[in-house]
């Protein structure tokens, strides 16, 4: 049963506009890392400057879903659920940004033969988001098949995990030729790159939550 009549088209499109900008967001994050891999520093400022201007956007939208759900009182029965999933998912775009930023800013010397680790936890982190949000617009129709992409989020996040522990132990192989500063920077680049498939199966623990509460 979806949760949207015709009088509240207007939240229906701000929370698509909002899942937009957010899953963009994580794809300029994917696409800002392998440009810096690649050492693609035009397209790495393309990437951040994309990231940026999402995340603003995203809040922009996210201000607005919560004015229009309360101004007209629009399901009142799933307001409170509604807004505390929307407000955590405002971090996706957060930390896609700020990941680009740590990038810029300190530019760690990431070595050849730990570029493949760190594009594949990226690219692993963007698919837990962009299973998530398949999810999220899923639990606003037929919300009965939310727990699959529920299991899908957390089998990414899993997958991750799977490929940091792998890559800190490169890291930290003493056969790697780098100081211990060094390798705590690439440590802290790793943990970085992870971070949005942890947010992930953060918020689909929410989601899977409020599946059952509206199950009820």
């Amino acid at each position: 049963m979806k949760i949207f009549k015709d009088r509240n088209k207007e939240l229906e499109m701000e929370i698509d506009l909002y899942l937009n900008c957010l899953q963009k967001g994580s794809n300029a994050f994917l696409e800002g890392v392998k440009a810096y891999i690649r050492g693609e520093h035009e397209q790495f400022k393309e990437r951040l400057k994309s990231a940026t201007e999402l995340e603003n956007e995203a809040d922009e939208h996210l201000v607005n879903i919560k004015f229009v759900l309360f101004r007209y009182n629009l399901i009142p029965h799933l307001s409170a659920d509604i807004v505390e999933l929307m407000d955590a998912m405002d971090d996706i775009a957060d930390v896609s940004k700020e990941s680009l930023q740590e990038l810029q800013v300190i530019r760690p010397n990431i070595m050849s033969s730990l570029k493949d680790d760190f594009g594949h936890i990226a690219k692993k982190s963007n698919q837990a988001v962009e299973t998530l949000i398949k999810g999220v617009r899923i639990y606003m129709t037929e919300f009965s098949t939310v727990e699959d992409y529920i299991t899908k989020t957390n089998l990414y996040e899993s997958d991750v995990d799977t490929l940091l522990h792998k890559l800190k132990t490169k890291i930290f192989d003493d056969e790697l030729d780098r100081s211990l500063g060094e390798k705590l920077i690439l440590n802290k680049f790793a943990d970085q790159f992870a971070l949005l498939s942890d947010l992930a199966e953060d918020i689909a623990s929410k989601l899977s939550v409020f599946r059952f509460k509206r199950s009820i």
